[in-house]
């Protein structure tokens, strides 16, 4: 990417005739289209002088008046994206507030102009400036705003002086609601009630809901408000569930459908009617229990997830939730799913964006609990900044002398986008689009070593600690673009160290670890790190199945060796205790033995395969 300098961050003032020059304190320059008098640009004297708090304030005033008065919207937004440059080019780490106020003049007059609105709509936001903020910040750049501010006006008309008051609730139905919301749960497909319905139930009920609601930032409401289940459904229960801390647990509560699993006759719930009520008497399979489970919580404000993923041929469903926990929150995916599939990693509906996601990244969300809007609002708009910088967009001149900026023109490349994600992430490390920000100038091969390993700590220092499993999502593509093996290996050797205390990651780095050493051709390196797979992390989740494969395939046909690994790995590997037959068929200690077992056959050790044949159960014999 190209180095931005002070010419180029100029080009669109200079073509308007302006002159720029630096003062101690930040840029003078004249004769802009930024509000001041045509002409010759005034001398120091003359020039008004006024922080960048002042000027984006002032400024983002003018453009929503102008837009106001004239219904301009496409105007408005082309002076907001000015505005927006012009912070971006000088602000400083002084001026917060100044990056977030031209961020939403931004965000607010360009949604506007895409979504075709009018100008009562903006009056309207103008005058509820909660509700107006919470979600111009909430709202995605991929999505149509039309629709989600169509869904805003079907509240106006009911509850429009509830608005403000409810913002984030209100942001939440929003771009959840945007378009008709469904889930297939197999055979069965629920349908979210009415937008104003769920708005209503929330409001009306909120002295019951779990985590209130007022306080709750819209990113986690997103995870409450995305219902399928009926006001009627949520009714119930609210009643039977209210103030519950571990909505996970009710995923056991649905008994398992085994006439569904074994003759593969419709479920009883199905033919009942699929109803919170009815799964709850009838029972179903992990599907069903999982979308209870998610369901209860929605009903009495508990953010979950419906998570799903696969350990062989077979897929399994089971629930996140929030959880508060030592005076903080945290997701919690493990308690509503079956033992054997702990360690496998899951995807979930961003409810929002409306496209699967994996469970870390929700994970990472529980940091929002306790912050302040304005925080994650300054978030926001420092990723926007950096974003933009990464385009190379050029800033037009400022027509006053600004007295609290930069004294140099923000560097365009890679050190100043970096520069404003830092800043950002330590106002709420808990905003994933900054991370990811950092993530794909790595996967770009735009970071150096020495931005790998300075990112690398940020990340560990900022949220390592509390959400390993989105660090370590992270941190991959820093690790895996390092070109020099030597160099690279180390960095995994370094990870490996921080993740220790978490097997399944200790066990998925120990497998990219050794991919890389494959891949280079280092075939005892490659073993070794499968083989500490093998015999450290047996338990932690399906990576020991892929670790035999791949140590297999380095014993090059050696088939006496090969027994004997396999050996060795079975009696390593735990026993489900008590397991539904197609979930104790997806253990590793069934797939291991059932591998064993053919190879035993192959090598011609039938007695002995068929004693392995024996404990794994009479559904394994062949």
């Amino acid at each position: 990417m190209r180095k931005a300098n002070a010419a180029c961050w100029m080009v669109a003032g200079l073509m308007a005739g302006a002159a720029c020059v630096m003062g101690e304190a930040g840029p003078k320059a004249g004769g802009g289209t930024n509000g001041g008098a045509s002409g010759a640009a005034p001398g120091p004297a003359t020039m008004a002088k006024m922080t960048l708090e002042n000027y984006a304030k002032t400024r983002s005033a003018a453009i929503l008046d102008a837009a106001q008065e004239s219904g301009d919207f496409a105007a408005a937004s082309a002076a907001g994206e000015k505005l927006f440059d012009q912070v971006v080019a000088w602000g400083t780490s002084q001026n917060l507030d100044a990056f977030r106020e031209a961020a939403y003049t931004r965000r607010l007059t360009g949604q506007l102009a895409k979504g075709g609105a009018d100008k009562a709509l903006l009056k309207y936001l103008r005058a509820n400036d909660n509700v107006a903020r919470t979600l111009a910040f909430l709202m995605d750049a991929s999505e149509d705003p039309k629709g989600v501010y169509a869904i805003l006006g079907k509240l106006r008309e009911k509850d429009g002086e509830k608005l403000d008051k409810y913002a984030t609730l209100a942001a939440a139905v929003c771009v959840v609601h945007d378009r008709p919301f469904m889930r297939g749960i197999n055979e069965n497909t629920c349908k979210s009630p009415d937008a104003v319905e769920i708005f209503d139930f929330y409001v009306k009920n909120e002295g019951a809901m779990l985590f209130g609601i007022k306080a709750v930032p819209a990113e986690l409401l997103i995870y409450v408000v995305d219902t399928t289940a009926s006001i009627e459904d949520m009714n119930w229960a609210l009643k039977k569930y209210a103030k519950d801390e571990m909505v996970g647990r009710h995923f056991f509560d649905i008994k398992y459908d085994y006439e569904h699993l074994r003759k593969m006759t419709p479920k009883k719930v199905t033919k009942a009617g699929y109803t919170l009520p009815n799964i709850l008497q009838y029972g179903g399979v992990c599907a069903d229990q999982a979308y209870y489970a998610m369901s209860v919580g929605k009903s009495i404000g508990v953010p979950t997830a419906y998570a799903t993923g696969s350990s062989g041929a077979v897929g399994h469903a089971w629930v996140g939730f929030l959880q508060a926990q030592a005076g903080r929150g945290v997701w919690n995916f493990n308690v509503g799913r079956y033992e054997e599939y702990r360690g496998v990693k899951g995807n979930v509906m961003d409810p929002q964006l409306k496209r699967s996601v994996p469970d870390s990244y929700v994970s990472l969300l529980a940091e929002l609990i306790g912050t302040k809007a304005n925080d994650r609002q300054n978030t926001v708009a420092l990723t926007d900044a950096a974003v933009r910088l990464r385009a190379g967009v050029a800033a037009e001149a400022l027509d006053v002398e600004i007295t609290n900026g930069r004294r140099v023109v923000r560097d365009a490349g890679v050190d100043g986008q970096l520069e404003l994600l830092e800043l950002g992430l330590r106002q709420n490390p808990g905003y994933p689009r900054g991370w990811f920000a950092v993530r794909d100038l790595a996967k770009d091969g735009k970071l150096t070593l020495a931005h790998k390993i300075r990112w690398s700590e940020v990340l560990m220092k900022l949220c390592g600690g509390k959400y390993p499993d989105f660090a370590l999502a992270v941190l991959v593509p820093m690790i895996e673009t390092v070109e020099d093996v030597k160099e690279q290996n180390k960095l995994w050797n370094g990870a490996f160290t921080m993740f220790q205390s978490r097997a399944d990651l200790a066990a998925e780095i120990r497998m990219r670890n050794a991919r890389m050493h494959e891949a280079a051709g280092n075939t005892n390196a490659a073993g070794l790190c499968y083989m500490n797979v093998i015999e450290k992390f047996a338990n932690a989740g399906p990576f020991v199945l892929e670790a035999l494969r791949g140590a297999e395939k380095l014993l090059a046909g050696d088939e006496a060796k090969i027994l004997v690994l396999y050996d060795s790995t079975w009696s390593k590997v735990r026993k489900p205790q008590e397991m539904a037959g197609p979930f104790m068929q997806q253990s590793n200690w069934y797939r291991v033995g059932k591998i064993y077992a053919s190879k035993l056959k192959t090598a011609g050790k039938t007695d002995l395969a068929a004693k392995v044949e024996a404990a794994l159960g009479d559904d394994a014999a062949s």
